[in-house]
């Protein structure tokens, strides 16, 4: 559990890194992006699956979901110089302000982590529980109860392209919720 933590939590700094790189006008790098941890066709297949028992699937989406939490939460003092503070340090100092927009990456895990609303996981509900608290939690971030923000009322591109994705992830919520009522 604690390896798979550290390569959600690693993903999610590279899917950052890449993200800035590309702003910063380098051409983007294949395979850094959240929805690469589910190219494998097993993995892809698990998610997807209504039925799978897989257990390594709920691990996944929970390790995902918290290591995104863990990005939202301020950069603690470092006081050794192990690995984790050397990319922790780089990831505060040595990118723009926009890699450290944990936002981004969330919606990503939140976009690509969906199917797991319609899992049926044994009476288990920890993946789906910490799924709906991040989508709660980038709701309250990006507020579109009145719709999505435009240009002329000050919100950048950036802001504009993540809440129109976070109001399509409600909307597919609510059609999924639907169907799993039906089944």
């Amino acid at each position: 559990m604690h390896a798979l933590a550290c390569i959600c939590r690693t993903a999610l700094c590279v899917d950052l890194f890449a993200k800035e790189s590309v702003r910063r006008g380098q051409k983007p790098l294949a395979g850094t992006d959240i929805a690469s941890l589910f190219e494998d066709a097993r993995v892809n297949d698990d998610l997807n699956s209504i039925t799978s028992k897989s257990i390594f699937r709920e691990e996944l989406v929970a390790s995902l979901v918290e290591s995104c939490f863990q990005l939202s939460l301020p950069l603690p003092e470092q006081k050794n110089s192990g690995m984790e503070s050397r990319v922790i340090g780089a990831l505060a100092y040595g990118t723009g302000y926009g890699a450290l927009n944990w936002t981004e990456p969330s919606l990503e895990v939140v976009e690509v982590c969906r199917p797991c609303v319609k899992w049926d996981c044994d009476g288990r509900t920890y993946a789906i529980d910490c799924y709906l608290k991040l989508l709660v939690r980038l709701c309250c971030i990006y507020d579109t109860r009145g719709g999505v923000k435009r240009v002329k009322d000050g919100a950048s591109q950036d802001q504009i392209l993540n809440e129109t994705r976070l109001q399509n992830l409600q909307r597919e919520l609510v059609r999924d919720l639907r169907e799993v009522h039906k089944l």
